[in-house]
């Protein structure tokens, strides 16, 4: 199975949660884990259907995947290509928000 990252929503992620998802980095590859998703209830970005050149794009309540991975090394904030066992190989934009005792924690929002 592979995510469709145009029409993906909050619940296309949902069954991954609590999974592994790599990234690889200069000094190797980085496991993250997608530890939440977070739903903007008030967002109101593509909250309508939209059709561009032919193509579809389905409305989608804005939302962010928060992986935690190792605190060391902190990836930059940058697109990276993510990997899942099950879902393939895909690019978002990983942004490092906040580091723990014992983690970093990244964020990819959709909206």
């Amino acid at each position: 199975m592979s995510i469709d990252l145009i029409t993906a929503t909050s619940e296309s992620f949902a069954p991954y949660v609590g999974q592994i998802f790599t990234v690889d980095s200069e000094t190797g590859p980085v496991p993250l884990t997608l530890d939440n998703i977070k739903i903007f209830k008030a967002s109101t970005v593509r909250d309508n259907d939209l059709t561009i050149d032919g193509v579809h794009y389905p409305a989608r309540q804005a939302f962010a995947l928060t992986f935690e991975g190792p605190r060391e090394p902190v990836l930059a904030n940058d697109v990276m290509q993510l990997r899942h066992e099950g879902l393939g190989s895909f690019a978002l934009l990983l942004s490092p928000f906040r580091q723990d005792h014992d983690c970093m924690l990244y964020e990819v929002v959709f909206n």
